[in-house]
């Protein structure tokens, strides 16, 4: 390892540690756990930080949020990306009850990184930059 990682295996958080391992497709008693798949999800860690500081930001401080029955999305990027939601939490659902962990942390994966993060959000900077 120490000539792998000669300073160190790098800081990955808790948080990261765990979507790694959650992300394996376990059949037995051994995971094989890279440092690359930890930092990877060290990564992810981050996007999901910086899209709700981005999020939280837009919102304001008098952001009063409304119950979920009673919102009405009235733009099309907004009923586009809560039906991606529907569908990764279906996703998530199934998967879980299959037992397979690591299929529902890729449903979240999916739609955090390609639909929330790579549309929905770059989508309201270019319309706010309009």
């Amino acid at each position: 390892q120490r000539r792998q990682f000669p300073h160190g295996i790098p800081e990955c958080g808790a948080d990261a540690l765990r979507m790694a391992l959650c992300s394996h497709n376990v059949q037995g008693d051994d995971v094989r756990l890279e440092v690359g798949t930890a930092l990877s999800y060290r990564h992810f860690c981050n996007k999901i930080w910086n899209a709700l500081k981005f999020v939280l930001a837009a919102l304001g401080p008098s952001f009063d949020p409304q119950p979920p029955e009673e919102t009405v999305p009235q733009r099309p990027m907004d009923r586009w990306v809560l039906s991606r939601l529907v569908q990764a939490v279906g996703e998530c659902e199934r998967r879980m009850e299959a037992m397979e962990v690591h299929g529902a942390m890729a449903a979240v994966h999916h739609f955090w990184l390609r639909s929330f993060c790579d549309v929905y959000l770059v989508g309201d900077l270019v319309r706010l930059s309009l």
